[in-house]
């Protein structure tokens, strides 16, 4: 009986050994799988903050990008509004001779005016002047100098009031104001007179830094006035400062304006350098200008992403910087990071809540284990199986009531394009019921052409893997709609095999029709125009119509798409509409211009750009038609563009332009042969662009080329009297 009992015994011990075993075990596997969840939560949520700082870097770099252009486009349209000023011979001629006066201009200044009406009546009376006169020709200079300053004094006042300026003085090389807009000029304050030394030592512009006055933000504008043109030398000096300010507390304002790109919290901030350290320039009058703390710039001079203090010292934010180029000025963007981090916490709790849920189901499992190797009833682990069926279940129902929630048609099609899913809204929108439809395939519920149309991404999606994109036309229920239709592939158990397409429909109707609104909308504005370049001179409309046609064919001659075909026919179309507004005497004087007169013609850029920079034309109509009059050499106007600055679109207006004008009667000259019109345009390859000629060449010997010739030889008999118009 005692071996029986040993022998027996045996096993018994050997059985808490064996379970204490599979105890160390399960607590070992659990503890790695507790380690694995919280490295992968760790990894997951660290993941998605660099993505979420990727996006917020993105955005912000976008944003400063776009401040930026929009703050130089503004210095630009100052610096022109300067240029036209300071490149005036008079003024140029008047300040040369101002800075060979010896001495304080004070002399030119205090001369009383009719010292120069004396001087001339006694040149008249012999050349010599009375003993009481006692001057010299240095003062026959001065006073006629002294004559002359009233004048340049109220063209100087004109300028500004028109360019929006506040003041605006003349400095000779001295520093000494002689010409000033203001009754009584203040002094130069030390920064001012910094600027005018710089622009005198370097020959080139610069702005100020922004200043707070009683009247708000002030910029001054600083701008060298060489001498003139027969007496500047190259590298010659300057021998006056233009000094002009503006009030910029409103153009500030606008530069941080709200963007469809800032985000909730995000504020935007420009912040300048001065002698004195860095300021922020505030967009109302009451802030002003704030110190704020340097910030690390980057060896650009940009500030790059990252986290740090704000601007004004207070709470941590993700911020970005951009320099301004030619001026000590910098666009900031920044977000509180408490804030931008927020939309993580539901990201943090989504996996947090993930890696727990997975431990605790391995608990489960491995208790389940557990009792199972013990001995636990096999109908205690089938209600496991049971319950985490029933869970598969109410998930699969879940998904199952999500895709029939969605709004978007959502189908599911095998490689034969037959249906073997498709969502309640889908249903809806073909006008059958879901389990009607399955089974059936594309073609017998969109008909033949249109399903060949949906299922021409097919292929590629099932043999590549990769999502495909379509835009389609579909009638459904007798109704035109337009969809845009995302393809992607359904991968199999093996995650590489493609088992069918999931398809979902975007419904784009409203946003089509209202495009084509738009498009209608500008179209009639193009006809209006059109019309009212008809009722002010049929002829300058009789070119532009020509113009339109061989613009037009030789676009598409060159290989150019629609989209640029159709710029370059609105752009002709419209292309004479600033010459409305050109003094008819001009417009149609018989002979060659005057410097004057010619400079009066070129202004039809500027009356083109006022009537059509308010019309949206969703093509970039407006700049060909500025750059039409630019030439390849960079003599052209009004910007002096050269080469390939000049958009293709504007290089083949400038051709068939030249090209109808030749062709058609002058009063000064007969209409020109076909080939001397295209031989003269070739030789000019300083002025036009020597490809399209060739394309345009190529374009007349084609029946389009024929019948554009017919329409032109129709309408030059209209144009026998034409002046300058269309030149």
């Amino acid at each position: 009986m005692a071996e029986n009992s040993a022998s027996t015994g045996t096993p018994d011990r050997d059985r808490p050994a064996s379970r204490s075993r599979l105890l160390w075990f399960g607590i070992v596997v659990l503890g790695v799988t507790v380690a694995a969840a919280t490295v992968s939560a760790y990894w997951n949520i660290s993941d998605a903050r660099h993505k979420l700082e990727a996006d917020i870097a993105q955005r912000q770099s976008v944003l400063t990008l776009a401040r930026v252009e929009s703050v130089n486009l503004w210095l630009d349209s100052m610096t022109e509004q300067g240029a036209r000023l300071i490149n005036a011979d008079l003024f140029r001629l008047f300040a040369s001779e101002v800075n060979q006066l010896e001495g304080d201009v004070g002399l030119l200044l205090n001369k009383p005016g009719q010292d120069a009406d004396k001087s001339s009546q006694s040149g008249k009376n012999g050349g010599k002047p009375g003993a009481a006169q006692g001057a010299g020709a240095g003062d026959d200079d001065i006073s006629q100098l002294a004559a002359q300053l009233p004048l340049m004094r109220n063209l100087l006042r004109e300028f500004v009031t028109y360019s929006d300026f506040v003041s605006g003085r003349i400095v000779n090389t001295r520093a000494q104001t002689y010409i000033s807009t203001d009754a009584t000029p203040v002094p130069l304050n030390e920064d001012q007179q910094a600027g005018i030394r710089s622009v005198l030592e370097t020959g080139r512009m610069r702005f100020s830094h922004a200043r707070s006055t009683q009247t708000g933000l002030v910029l001054d504008l600083f701008m060298p006035i060489l001498p003139p043109q027969f007496e500047a030398a190259t590298g010659a000096r300057p021998v006056a400062v233009l000094l002009l300010s503006k009030i910029i507390s409103g153009k500030v304002g606008e530069f941080l304006a709200a963007s469809p790109l800032v985000e909730k919290g995000q504020v935007s901030r420009l912040v300048q350098r001065t002698p004195r350290g860095f300021e922020e320039i505030a967009p109302s009058a009451q802030e002003g200008l704030k110190n704020v703390p340097p910030p690390a710039l980057a060896e650009t001079g940009d500030l790059p992403f990252m986290r740090r203090t704000s601007v004004d010292g207070g709470t941590q934010v993700y911020s970005t910087g951009r320099k301004v180029p030619n001026l000590e000025w910098w666009t900031v963007e920044e977000i509180p990071a408490d804030l931008a981090l927020a939309r993580l916490a539901e990201r943090e709790r989504t996996v947090v809540g993930l890696a727990v849920l997975c431990t605790l189901l391995l608990v489960v499992m491995l208790a389940s284990l557990w009792w199972w190797l013990v001995g636990r009833e096999q109908r205690e682990i089938a209600r496991d199986f049971k319950a985490l069926f029933e869970v598969i279940d109410d998930q699969k129902q879940l998904l199952d009531g999500i895709n029939s929630a969605m709004t978007h048609p959502v189908s599911l099609t095998d490689d034969q394009s037959v249906f073997q899913y498709v969502n309640r809204a889908f249903a809806r929108a073909v006008g059958r019921g879901p389990e009607e439809l399955l089974g059936m395939d594309m073609q017998a519920v969109f008909g033949f052409d249109t399903a060949r149309r949906i299922t021409a991404p097919d292929a590629q999606v099932l043999m590549g893997g990769d999502p495909a994109t379509v835009n389609e036309v579909v009638y459904l229920q007798s109704r035109k709609r337009h969809f845009q239709i995302v393809k992607a592939p359904l991968f199999g158990p093996d995650g590489r095999q493609v088992r069918g397409v999931v398809s979902v429909f975007h419904d784009i109707t409203e946003l089509v029709e209202a495009q084509e609104r738009n498009r209608r909308v500008v179209q009639q504005t193009i006809d209006a125009l059109v019309r009212a370049i008809e009722q002010t001179d049929p002829y300058l409309a009789g070119h532009s119509r020509l113009m339109g046609i061989a613009a037009s064919l030789t676009a598409r001659a060159m290989g150019l798409g629609e989209r640029d075909v159709a710029t370059v026919e609105a752009a002709a179309n419209l292309s004479q509409v600033g010459k409305m507004f050109v003094p008819r005497d001009i417009l149609n004087k018989p002979g060659k211009l005057t410097t004057q007169e010619k400079q009066e013609m070129e202004r039809h850029v500027e009356y083109a750009r006022d009537v059509l920079s308010s019309i949206e034309f969703d093509l970039p109509v407006l700049p060909a038609i500025i750059q039409m009059n630019e030439r390849q050499d960079g003599k052209g106007y009004p910007e002096g563009l050269s080469g390939e600055q000049i958009s293709a679109h504007a290089r083949i207006l400038a051709v068939t332009n030249a090209f109808c004008a030749m062709l058609r009667p002058r009063s000064y000259r007969p209409a020109l042969p076909l080939e001397k019109v295209l031989d003269a345009l070739e030789s000019q390859t300083d002025s036009y662009d020597v490809n399209v000629v060739h394309a345009l060449r190529d374009v007349l010997d084609t029946p389009a080329g024929e019948r554009l010739m017919d329409q032109v030889g129709g309408a030059a008999a209209g144009g026998a009297n034409g002046g300058n118009g269309a030149a």
